[in-house]
C-alpha cells in the first residue's frame, strides 16, 4: 500500500468489520451488543467519515506549530485525513480516532515523563531516551478507548518524515508499543481486529474462511514433511488470530525451539493433552523452578478435580525423573527401544531408532502434528535437539507419503574419546571443576553398579540435578554419587562437582576391586591434579599422580603414559588444561576408551551412591572438618 492510497485498505477493513459483527450477532444473538453495530456503519459499510477539507487541515497545521512543533505532519497521517477525518474501531481497544479538528497535545496528564526519565540508567539507548521524552511533546489521537492512548511523537521522525506512534495501555503496566509510522500503526490495528476477534464464537469473514482453508492444506502438507511452507501459512494465519493455526504452530515450534506452550484445554481424558502437552508443560515448569504447581495442574475447580489429581501424578513422575513417554503403534515400540539405549548413554543410537520410526507415527487427532511430548521424557527429551526436531518434522508421517529427507548429518560422536573433558564443554556453566571416573571393560553397567554401589540404582539425573544433590543437606549422608553408563565395550561410573577433595595417602583406588575378572581404569582430574591408575583382575598394576609440584608413579607404566612426558612442567599441570588434554587423549588411545560427551553434558543417566573414593582416617591420622551454615 502506497502511503497516499488509503482507500483500498480502509474499504476492505470496513466491509470485513461489518461482516464479522453480523456473523457474531447471528451466532450468539443473546450475547451481542447491538450498539456496537450502529445503523450508520451497517448502512454505509464504512468505519470512517468524510475527508477533512483543506481548511481543517490548515487549522491543524497551525495548531501544531503553536505547540512549538516545527516538523511537518507525517505524510501518512495527512493522506489518511484526506481520505477520512477520523476512524472508528481501530483495533480492539481504540473506539474512535480523532479527526483533524480534535487532534491535540497529549499534555502528559499522569506525569509519566518524569518517571521515565528518572528510570534511565547512566548509558541509556537512543530508543529509551526518545520514549522517555515522548510524553511531554506527543499529540493524542485516541478520543474514545479502553484506557488506551495513541500518541504521535514529533521528536521521533524518520527519513521519510514519518512520526513514530506509541500505543500505551494504562491498565497493562507495560512499556508503550512503538510503531514506525501512522501507516504502520493502522496496518497493525487492522490485524489486531482479526487477532482479537479470532477467539470469539461466530467471528468469520471472507478472509478467515480463506485463511482456514489454507491452514488445512498446509496441515496436510506438513504431515508430508513440507515444514517451512506450512510454517509460513500458519504464521500468516496466526497474525490474523486463527486459533487453529496457533495450535498447529505451537507443536512445531516446540520441537524446533525445544520449548513452548501448546494451547490445549487441560483435560486428562484428551490423550493429546495428557501424553503430549502436559509433559512438555511440566518440564518447562520445573526448569523455571516455580514453587507453585497449580499452573501445570489445571484450574482449581470441582470440574477439574479429577484432572488435577491425574496431572499431579505425572508431575511427580517427571519431577522424580521416572516418567516414560508413550505413543501408539510402531513408533511407540521404537520409543521403548530408544529409551533402553539412551538409559546407558547411547543417545546417538536412540536417535537413530526414533528417526527411522517417524513414518510410523500415529496422531491422536487431526490437529496433532508430531510427537512433541518426547521433550518431556527425562531420558529421551535431551536426545531431541532442535536440529533433530527439525529432522523429525521434515519426515513424512501419520500415513502420509512424501520425499524422505536424507539422514541428519551430525558430528561423529561414536568415539568421543576423553580429551573433551578438558576443553569440550563450558566448565563455567556446568560447574565441573573436578571429575573422576572408573571404566571397567566387558561388563554391563548394572553389573558395575552391583560391584561399586552402596545401594541399588537411583533414577536418572543430569549434571544440574547432581549439582543440586551435592549441595543438599543429605549429601554428607549419601556419600559420592556417580552416573552409570557404557561406551565402546566399557562401562563407566562418572562423578563431577565444583570440587572433589583429594588426598593421596587415603585414596581407595576403587578400580582395583572393580577389575576382578577384567580390567579397569581410574581417572581423577581437576585444575592442579591428575591421577591415573590401571588395575587388572583385582590387582593394582600401574599408575601415576601429578598433584601441583608433586608427582608419583608406580608399576610398569606404558611409555605413552609417562607423567614426565604428559606433564613436562615441574610446577604441575598447565593452567590452560593442555597437559590434562594430552593425558586424557593418551589414555583414550592406549585403551580404546571413550566417554559420551553429549549425555554427560546435556543428558541423563542412572545414578548410584558409590563406595567412598577416600577412606576414613586410620590410627594416628587426622583431618579437618568444616561445616558451613547460617549464623
Amino acid at each position: 500500500m502506497e502511503i497516499f492510497e488509503w482507500g483500498p485498505l480502509l474499504k476492505r477493513w470496513s466491509e470485513e468489520w461489518v461482516e464479522a459483527r453480523a456473523a457474531e450477532a447471528a451466532a450468539e444473538p443473546e450475547d451481542y451488543d447491538e450498539e456496537e453495530l450502529d445503523d450508520d456503519i451497517a448502512q454505509s459499510r464504512w468505519l470512517g467519515f468524510g475527508p477533512a477539507d483543506p481548511a481543517r487541515m490548515a487549522a491543524l497545521e497551525e495548531r501544531v506549530r503553536g505547540l512549538g512543533i516545527d516538523v511537518p505532519l507525517p505524510p501518512s497521517l495527512r493522506s489518511f485525513l484526506g481520505t477520512t477525518d477520523g476512524w472508528r474501531h481501530a483495533g480492539g481497544f481504540v473506539y474512535l480516532l480523532a479527526g483533524a479538528d480534535r487532534i491535540a497535545s497529549y499534555g502528559d496528564p499522569f506525569d509519566l515523563q518524569p518517571m521515565y526519565e528518572e528510570s534511565l540508567d547512566e548509558k541509556p539507548s537512543d530508543e529509551e531516551v526518545l520514549r522517555a521524552g515522548m510524553w511531554g511533546r506527543a499529540l493524542q489521537l485516541a478520543l474514545d478507548s479502553d484506557m488506551t492512548d495513541v500518541l504521535l511523537d514529533p521528536g521521533d521522525v524518520d527519513a521519510d518524515g514519518e512520526w513514530a506512534v506509541y500505543v500505551y495501555h494504562g491498565w497493562s503496566g507495560e512499556l508503550p508499543d512503538r510503531h514506525d509510522s501512522f501507516r504502520a500503526f493502522m496496518q497493525d490495528m487492522y490485524q489486531q481486529f482479526y487477532s482479537l476477534g479470532g477467539g470469539h464464537d461466530g467471528f468469520e469473514t471472507t478472509v478467515t474462511r480463506e485463511l482456514d482453508a489454507k491452514v488445512e492444506q498446509a496441515r496436510l502438507a506438513c504431515l508430508k514433511g513440507e515444514l517451512d511452507e506450512a510454517l509460513a501459512v500458519f504464521d500468516e494465519a496466526g497474525t490474523f488470530g486463527r486459533p487453529r493455526a496457533g495450535l498447529l504452530t505451537a507443536q512445531l515450534r516446540a520441537l524446533l525451539d525445544g520449548r513452548g506452550r501448546v494451547p490445549v484445554d487441560p483435560r486428562m481424558d484428551d490423550p493429546m493433552y495428557a501424553g503430549e502437552v502436559l509433559p512438555l508443560k511440566i518440564r518447562d515448569h520445573l526448569r523455571q523452578s516455580w514453587r507453585n504447581d497449580s499452573f501445570v495442574l489445571g484450574p482449581d475447580t470441582e470440574d477439574y478435580a479429577t484432572d488435577k489429581e491425574r496431572a499431579s501424578a505425572v508431575l511427580e513422575q517427571i519431577r522424580q525423573r521416572t516418567y516414560e513417554y508413550t505413543s501408539p503403534g510402531g513408533f511407540g515400540r521404537a520409543v521403548e527401544e530408544a529409551r533402553g539405549l539412551a538409559r546407558w548413554g547411547d543417545t546417538d543410537g536412540a536417535w537413530r531408532v526414533i528417526e527411522a520410526a517417524v513414518p510410523q507415527w500415529e496422531p491422536y487427532g487431526e490437529d496433532h502434528m508430531a510427537p512433541f511430548g518426547l521433550l518431556g521424557d527425562p531420558l529421551l527429551g535431551p536426545v531431541i535437539t532442535p536440529e533433530r526436531g527439525r529432522q523429525l518434522l521434515i519426515t513424512p508421517r501419520a500415513g502420509r507419503t512424501g520425499e524422505m529427507p536424507p539422514p541428519l548429518v551430525e558430528p561423529q560422536s561414536v568415539r568421543d574419546g576423553l580429551g573433551w573433558l578438558s576443553h569440550g564443554h563450558p566448565r563455567s556453566q556446568l560447574h565441573r571443576g573436578s571429575y573422576r571416573f572408573v571404566l571397567v571393560e566387558g561388563i554391563h553397567p548394572e553389573e558395575l553398579a552391583g560391584r561399586f554401589g552402596a545401594d541399588p540404582l537411583d533414577p536418572v539425573a543430569g549434571e544440574a540435578e547432581l549439582q543440586q544433590l551435592q549441595y543438599s543437606p543429605q549429601q554428607e549422608r549419601r556419600g559420592p554419587v556417580a552416573r552409570i553408563g557404557a561406551r565402546d565395550g566399557w562401562s563407566f561410573a562418572f562423578e563431577s562437582a565444583h570440587r572433589l577433595p583429594f588426598t593421596t595417602t587415603r585414596l581407595t583406588h576403587p578400580g582395583t576391586e572393580l577389575s576382578r575378572g577384567t580390567r579397569a581404569l581410574t581417572v581423577w582430574g581437576e585444575a592442579t591434579l591428575f591421577h591415573f591408575a590401571y588395575a587388572e583382575d583385582g590387582e593394582d598394576r600401574y599408575g601415576f599422580t601429578v598433584h601441583k609440584a608433586e608427582r608419583h608413579r608406580w608399576g610398569d607404566l606404558p611409555a605413552a603414559l609417562s607423567p614426565d612426558h604428559l606433564f613436562p612442567d615441574p610446577a604441575g599441570p598447565a593452567t590452560d588444561h593442555s597437559d590434562e588434554a594430552r593425558a586424557l587423549d593418551a589414555i583414550a588411545e592406549t585403551y580404546g576408551v571413550s566417554l559420551p560427551q553429549f549425555v554427560l553434558d546435556h543428558g541423563r543417566l542412572p545414578t548410584l551412591r558409590t563406595q567412598p573414593w577416600i577412606r576414613p582416617p586410620g590410627p594416628g591420622e587426622s583431618y579437618l572438618t568444616v561445616t558451613v551454615g547460617p549464623r
